[in-house]
């Protein structure tokens, strides 16, 4: 009899999974989310971005720097997806997935899921052609998720290897008058991460 007391009575409607567009008043649980993703993939120390550069970048400037989509479950955000607009010179509009991260506790729930189908949707609602991300090569688990999406390794397909210039070598390229003045990462071993 006992069991019977600890039975969910959840309804399905409160159980339901809502995914939203990013709202302001979001910024604070998805910054959060942003450094329960960098622990994930063990760099909690990566993200430099404050609530008032989120709310500045997302909310304050036009156009955007970015846009993003929320899943809430039971009025509690569990996931979310933060992107940006990009175009390609192939094949024209293009998303770009900067974090597609859900709660340890909610995933296997068809979360990330919902988020890849309602940017999906907005793509197809937008015109966009496809949507790029990247995503750690060790992580299997999203590397079988993404591949049973559709989605397809550059490196592997295209022979695209993914390039980043950090902010120091942005400032050394703005400086530079001759290619010979840059003094890169090849002739003094990778970059740090900043």
């Amino acid at each position: 009899m006992a069991a019977q007391a600890t039975l969910d009575c959840t309804t399905a409607a409160e159980d339901e999974l809502v995914v939203r567009p990013l709202r302001r008043e979001d910024v604070p649980v998805v910054l959060r989310l942003i450094h329960e993703l960098a622990e994930y993939e063990g760099e909690p120390e990566g993200p430099k971005l404050s609530e008032r550069d989120l709310l500045e970048d997302g909310f304050e400037c036009s156009p955007a720097w970015f846009f993003g989509l929320v899943a809430e479950r039971r009025g509690e955000v569990v996931g979310h997806a933060l992107c940006n607009r990009a175009y390609s010179s192939w094949t024209r509009r293009a998303f770009y997935i900067e974090d597609l991260f859900v709660r340890p506790a909610a995933r296997r729930a068809g979360v990330g899921l919902a988020l890849v189908r309602a940017l999906c949707q907005m793509a197809v609602k937008e015109g966009v052609n496809r949507i790029d991300w990247h995503v750690l090569a060790d992580n299997a688990p999203a590397l079988a998720f993404y591949a049973r999406l559709g989605a397809h390794d550059m490196l592997r397909a295209e022979r695209r290897a993914a390039m980043r210039l950090d902010r120091r070598y942005i400032e050394a390229v703005a400086r530079c008058s001759e290619p010979s003045d840059l003094l890169g990462p090849s002739a003094s071993g990778p970059p740090d991460n900043q």
